[in-house]
């Protein structure tokens, strides 16, 4: 009969405990956040304050584990000890270190995490997920901390900067990540990928723990018919610029262009060797490529970028049809927005903030189609002031018709020897519903043409 009791309370136990994992998840995160505050730099004294604070929240979560752990040992022996005392059974908790006891409290505290079944997640992000990226993307002192470990680790194997490297970038909606993934199949790129996240300024550290399988391709939470996996290359570069900028170029409502001194340049190659494979270049998409573009090609002129843009009704079209989505896709899962943020994508949904290159704030209602025809007439009347050393611009259209071409040709302006794939054209049209200001629609067609007449021709 003990045994059986055994079993009953440690199910009860631990059922207790697997519904208080939130507890954990706070002491896991308070400790972090603590070790994040001792790295940051500066005079100890003048982080005294914060670092008081960070130790007192450690310590609670602390106390609420022990309370935790004091009710589930509790609930545990309540059953035998209760029996023992009705029945005036000698030493029931004895029982406890019998292997008939052992095997029930395991057996008892096994189902508990098995029986009731576990509630499915919403979203795309289990909580332990979530967990994984708070604690990477949510301190960036932490994880710049690790990111320069295994840079000097880089340098001691004799690693060295290599300022020739590729990056693809546009507007969103441009048509950018399918040139990436296209370019990555030659085999003559590396580039970060989804399974360097969460911590993707480590990636080598990262890989000792978490080493996937490609696995089945789906289509990317965009819905526009992409496939990506975990060795799928992607824009996540950005929590490098934010971590060694503290964010300096994202401001309340907008994007800010800033400038790159030869240490953060210096960094970024660096951070490009963890990386890259030998042999191989450097490849990269980001659509925030642009804010820092200029200070970039003053430091490094044997770097390629490619920037792409499109039609602009469409494009716009497209833009409105993204930032619709995702609207709704963060509303019913916040966490959406909030690894958005650690990405500074903010191109659409709840987190947009627009580029602003020049002193003006960005006006309208980005709900209509005229808003994101302003975007798009901000961002490309700027891209083609910049220099056009070793700048590649190429059409959505072209890219679209003649891919393996557009391809062949990124490949020669890199200095790259690599086969381009034989891939299918693609020029299915997008249909726009919506109506649009005619002298803003004008406007932009005619910076559009100034585009395609500075933008890569093949014939």
């Amino acid at each position: 009969m003990v045994w059986l009791l055994i079993l009953i309370s440690s199910y009860g136990a631990f059922l207790l405990l697997r519904s208080r994992l939130a507890v954990l998840t706070r002491l896991a995160l308070d400790s972090v956040h603590l070790l994040d505050g001792l790295l940051e730099p500066g005079e100890d004294d003048d982080k005294l304050e914060e670092l008081e604070d960070r130790t007192a929240k450690v310590l609670v979560s602390l106390l609420l584990l022990l309370a935790l752990a004091l009710a589930v040992v509790v609930v545990t022996v309540s059953l035998p000890w209760a029996w023992g005392v009705v029945m005036e059974a000698p030493g029931p908790l004895d029982a406890f270190g019998s292997w008939p006891g052992i095997l029930a409290l395991s057996v008892g505290g096994t189902l508990s995490f098995v029986f009731p079944k576990w509630k499915a997640h919403e979203g795309a992000y289990s909580p332990l997920d979530q967990l994984l990226h708070r604690i990477a993307l949510d301190h960036p002192t932490l994880h710049r901390w690790l990111h320069d470990r295994e840079v000097k680790r880089w340098r001691k194997r004799g690693g060295e900067r290599e300022p020739r490297f590729l990056v693809v970038t546009g507007l969103a909606r441009a048509g950018t990540t399918s040139l990436l993934q296209r370019l990555e199949e030659t085999g003559a790129f590396s580039s970060l990928n989804y399974a360097n996240m969460p911590f993707v300024m480590a990636p080598a550290t990262w890989r000792r723990f978490y080493k996937p399988k490609a696995g089945k391709l789906q289509e990317r939470s965009h819905g526009d018919g992409i496939l990506v996996g975990a060795d799928s290359a992607e824009a996540l570069e950005e929590p490098f610029f934010l971590a060694h900028t503290e964010g300096a170029f994202v401001a309340e409502d907008h994007l800010a262009p800033h400038a790159v001194d030869a240490e953060l340049h210096g960094r970024y190659l660096d951070y490009q060797g963890l990386v890259r494979s030998p042999g191989t270049t450097y490849l990269a998409k980001n659509n925030n490529a642009l804010l820092r573009y200029p200070s970039l090609r003053e430091h490094n002129r044997d770097f390629t970028a490619v920037l792409m843009f499109r039609e602009p009704l469409a494009h716009a079209a497209s833009l409105l049809a993204m930032h619709r989505r995702y609207t709704a896709m963060q509303d019913g899962d916040p966490f959406v927005r909030t690894y958005m943020d650690w990405l500074a994508h903010h191109e659409f949904g709840g987190g947009h903030k627009p580029f602003r290159f020049g002193s003006e704030s960005a006006t309208g209602d980005p709900q209509t189609l005229d808003y994101w025809l302003d975007r798009w007439l901000d961002y490309y009347r700027h891209a083609l002031t910049v220099d056009g050393h070793r700048l590649l611009l190429v059409s959505h259209a072209t890219w679209s018709a003649s891919p393996t071409a557009v391809l062949r040709a990124v490949l020669t302006e890199a200095g790259i020897e690599a086969e381009a794939p034989r891939i299918e054209p693609h020029t299915r049209q997008r249909d726009v519903n919506d109506t649009a200001d005619p002298k803003r629609l004008e406007a932009a067609r005619a910076l559009y043409n100034q585009l395609v007449e500075r933008a890569l021709h093949l014939d």
